[in-house]
């Protein structure tokens, strides 16, 4: 299949044509040195955030476009309608300021066209799939969402 309406180039996903566990617990998924996890029990960001930290994670940090199309092929084997999908974005600590829950630096961004816009002055948290290129859009926090968890493999 040589891609879809998401924007995605199948053709090109050769390191991820189909999900591989390696040396990830159960459930978990390979990519590049660390685990993913879909988790599609609707949540809030906090919540989703508590949840990934009680299984040794945090919510994803998306470090290239690779992983972002890593993380949303994921999405996608999981729950086919690609729905909105926290990510660890936040500037809830300071506005414009976004920030990974796991600490590590934003070092890219795939925000949407007009995005992140903060409407109603109340949208801090990010997450993954808006609409046609499903790129990331900022969101209140308090909406319930699917999500996916990511951390380090752990040493065998």
């Amino acid at each position: 299949m040589p891609g879809d309406s998401s924007g995605i180039s199948f053709r090109n996903l050769k390191s991820y044509d189909f999900l591989q566990q390696n040396a990830c617990p159960n459930f978990w998924y390979s990519f590049k040195g660390r685990c993913y996890k879909y988790v599609g029990r609707q949540m809030t960001w906090a919540d989703a955030e508590l949840h990934c930290l009680s299984e040794g994670g945090n919510l994803v940090s998306i470090h290239s476009l690779e992983e972002h199309n890593f993380v949303n092929f994921m999405i996608k084997s999981f729950d086919p309608s690609q729905t909105f999908t926290w990510i660890g974005l936040s500037d809830i600590h300071k506005e414009g300021s976004w920030m990974w829950s796991d600490g590590s630096k934003v070092d890219f961004r795939y925000w949407d066209a007009g995005q992140p816009d903060n409407a109603g002055g109340n949208e801090h948290c990010g997450h993954t799939n808006m609409f046609t290129f499903h790129k990331w859009n900022d969101y209140v926090c308090s909406n319930t969402y699917a999500f996916v968890c990511a951390k380090e493999k752990d040493c065998k």
